[in-house]
């Protein structure tokens, strides 16, 4: 299965949506569209991830580092929709409540 992460700008809002398997291989192809959002100052982003069918510890660091880059520039950063996949994962790092919205 391949990865794709679509891109839509509504307002002040970035809003992501990721399809497919978040492994080493698809992982840049997952983080680098979060990293350019915040580099080039849209710091208010939603990841919908309701179509991921695996997310390694890889795609886990890159949704921390965009989270924690959003939040230290008065930005917001959250998922919704997590694929029950997704929502297990997130909770064995306890991570769901921070993220999960």
């Amino acid at each position: 299965m391949s990865f794709e992460m679509k891109k839509e700008k509504n307002g002040n809002i970035v809003n992501f949506t990721a399809v497919g398997r978040i492994v080493p291989e698809s992982v840049g192809k997952f983080q680098k569209p979060l990293e350019d959002a915040v580099d080039m100052g849209q710091i208010n982003i939603i990841l919908d991830m309701e179509q991921v069918a695996y997310l390694n510890s890889n795609g886990i660091r890159a949704i921390l580092k965009t989270y924690k880059e959003t939040l230290k520039d008065g930005g917001s950063f959250y998922i919704k929709n997590p694929s029950q996949m997704v929502k297990s994962v997130l909770g064995m790092a306890a991570l769901e409540q921070m993220l999960l919205k």
